[in-house]
């Protein structure tokens, strides 16, 4: 696995774990759930992108 490639996919599992800590963050604010849901939708997607580019070893 190319370093690039290894260290894009840790930056994207570490700014979906920073946008799920957010979102329950903004949860106990005076916020709408339609936003909530949505970066939900968006801190599980980087994360999961980030996973699929780790997963994926050559070899």
């Amino acid at each position: 696995m190319s370093p690039v490639r290894y260290f894009f996919g840790r930056a994207l599992q570490i700014l979906g774990m920073a946008t799920m800590t957010a979102v329950v963050f903004m949860f106990f604010t005076q916020m709408n759930m339609e936003p909530l849901l949505i970066w939900t939708l968006v801190g599980a997607g980087e994360f999961y992108g980030g996973t699929l580019l780790l997963g994926k070893s050559e070899g």
